[in-house]
């Protein structure tokens, strides 16, 4: 079966060791990033690597940061 684009977007950013965030599909190429992460420059990191993995379009961060 072919990867759906937010499980690539997901396996990439837990590649990264953001296990706490999730990644879900919206319309084709948007996916939507949810979760946690310990400070702003992590959150930014998180969403550079979704934009940057092929296929997707556009973003939407519902990321939180803990600290």
């Amino acid at each position: 079966m072919k990867e759906q684009l937010y499980q690539k977007v997901e396996r990439i950013v837990h590649q990264f060791g953001f296990a706490n965030v999730r990644v879900t599909n919206g319309k084709t190429g948007q996916v939507t990033l949810s979760g946690s992460v310990s400070d702003i420059n992590d959150r930014a990191l998180v969403v550079a690597i979704a934009r940057t993995t092929p296929g997707v379009q556009e973003i939407h961060s519902e990321i939180t940061v803990t600290k």
